[in-house]
């Protein structure tokens, strides 16, 4: 009699228990770089964050509008924005000595938004 054939054995358990150590790592590091580097406190803009980001936005030559002289950036009256699509808040901005209005739409739930050039 001949033996039954032998059946190839799978060893994915350590496969499959090693991608899901790494899906977790990336997971944290990603919760990680939006909590420590990001804009967002909960479903709201941290209002001071997105000051800089602002003032970051209008006077950038390369990715921005190119403004100089822009200083005293306040958003949403000081209050952090909520981070809800299709929401919008205008900042204050001295440019050159003079107040201007900015406006800025919320893109997304997460909280990306479009700035406008300085009104």
């Amino acid at each position: 009699m001949r033996p039954a054939p032998s059946r190839p054995t799978s060893n994915r358990g350590p496969l499959i228990a090693g991608s899901l150590v790494v899906a977790a790592v990336a997971v944290g590091v990603i919760v990680f770089a939006v909590w420590k580097f990001g804009l967002m406190a909960g479903n709201e803009l941290d209002v001071h964050k997105t000051e800089a980001a602002v003032t970051q936005i209008l006077t950038n030559p390369t990715y921005g509008y190119g403004v100089e002289n822009v200083s005293n950036v306040v958003c949403n009256n000081g209050k952090d924005p909520v981070a809800k699509k299709g929401a919008t808040f205008t900042c204050v901005a001295l440019v050159n000595g003079t107040k201007r209005t900015v406006a800025v739409l919320i893109t997304d739930d997460n909280g990306t938004y479009e700035v406008d050039r300085p009104r």
